[in-house]
């Protein structure tokens, strides 16, 4: 297998005829059904709908995490289902950062540990790793905060630590389930400001899932799942 997902085609992601379902006879709950998705490289995407619709069964299958029951998928221009798990391991690690509702930190590490983590899974040598998070720190604004412990900073603070976690691998993707969630308003439009600036400023692709549809306004294009299939908020121009 040959893939190179450096190749710089414009379609990050795309999806044709996607179906996710699980369990089996009448037990069987269809998430998705049918779906097509182009994610073009450098676009933000919030994707929307009620509590249970499929987002982040999405979500899932953008991250790598799930492969569809059936339709095709295809990730920088290659085929996702044909993949080994240990070349769609390779692709998460190298090109995609994740940040999530409950950030995922280790309470009792600083922040510059936690960030540094990725890049020493990648047996990086740690005194690179940690000057690496540090400029990613510095880039979310913490890097004053870089030696206090997890677990003593406030939720916003947590969530600034988790993008630059998600960051500090230069990742082409970033994907965000519920990244507010667990934040008040005012936290909350800090980090939509942090991520959308870094989309502008780094050309990072950003797609975050959301139940609320104030901060999904704030992304160029906003699609709702909805009874297992997917709908375009807007009109979808391509960057």
């Amino acid at each position: 297998m040959d893939e190179d997902t450096n190749v710089r085609v414009p379609v990050l992601f795309e999806l044709s005829g996607v179906s996710q379902f699980y369990g089996k006879g009448i037990s069987m709950v269809r998430v998705l059904e049918g779906i097509d998705f182009t994610l073009d490289r450098g676009e933000t995407c919030a994707i929307v709908g009620a509590s249970g619709s499929g987002k982040s069964t999405l979500l899932n299958i953008l991250g790598l995490l799930e492969q569809p029951v059936s339709g095709r998928a295809q990730f920088s221009g290659n085929d996702v289902q044909t993949a080994s798990p240990a070349t769609l391991a390779q692709w998460r690690n190298q090109h995609l950062g994740f940040v999530f509702q409950a950030f995922n930190l280790l309470p009792r590490l600083d922040a510059l540990d936690n960030v540094a983590l990725p890049l020493l899974y990648r047996n990086h040598p740690r005194q690179s790793a940690r000057a690496l998070a540090l400029e990613q720190l510095s880039a979310v604004g913490l890097a004053h905060r870089a030696h206090h412990r997890a677990a003593d900073l406030s939720g916003g603070q947590r969530q600034r630590v988790a993008i630059a976690r998600a960051l500090v691998g230069q990742p082409s993707l970033i994907l965000a389930d519920e990244p507010t969630g667990n934040l008040d308003q005012r936290s909350a439009n800090d980090v939509i400001d942090l991520l959308l600036r870094l989309n502008d400023q780094q050309g990072v692709t950003v797609v975050m899932v959301t139940h609320d549809t104030h901060l999904a306004q704030r992304f160029a294009r906003r699609v709702e799942v909805a009874n297992g299939r997917l709908r375009e908020c807007d009109e979808h121009v391509p960057v």
